[in-house]
């Protein structure tokens, strides 16, 4: 069996990726973000990132973080849960692991790998990337569970000021 040179499995994946890209888009966020009327601009200094990494949200080719997500329930009022995307996450993981890998053979660093580290060393990269992805909805739980005990905490209160207060 004969091995599909390095360039040629480059450019299988990146067409199957581009035309992935053009299927996939975070639609919440895009509508959200007309509905109100502001501008990519206005969004992305809301979150505190370049236009440009918030076009990359918005079409789902990077995921909205714990963080941002909190960010935009409030501008927009509606559950951060939501905008935690996860359709066509392995998509977006490949696509992101195939522009990195474009940018390491572009200098040369792939030259002298056998497809076999090849194909590992991508599974390493997307292996990491979802486990960031993994993190980031882990912190996005602990925010909520921070704030389930923290309205638990305030009931437990107001009930025993107000069994104080009778006897």
């Amino acid at each position: 069996m004969g091995s599909v040179p390095h360039s040629g499995l480059f450019i299988l994946f990146s067409q199957l990726v581009g035309c992935i890209k053009c299927l996939v888009m975070n639609r919440l966020l895009y509508v959200a973000r007309k509905a109100k009327g502001f501008t990519l601009a206005q969004v992305a200094k809301v979150l505190q990132v370049e236009e440009s990494e918030y076009i990359e949200l918005e079409h789902s080719i990077t995921d909205v973080t714990a963080k941002q997500a909190l960010i935009l329930a409030k501008v927009y009022d509606i559950d951060a849960e939501q905008f935690i995307y996860t359709e066509g996450v392995k998509e977006r993981l490949i696509k992101y692991a195939m522009d990195e890998i474009s940018t390491y053979q572009k200098n040369g660093l792939l030259d002298s790998m056998s497809p076999n580290q090849y194909f590992h060393t991508v599974s390493l990269a997307n292996t990491a990337l979802t486990l960031q992805a993994e993190l980031s909805h882990a912190i996005f739980r602990q925010y909520e569970l921070e704030q389930d005990n923290k309205a638990l905490r305030q009931l437990y209160n107001d009930i025993k000021d107000k069994h104080e207060s009778k006897a």
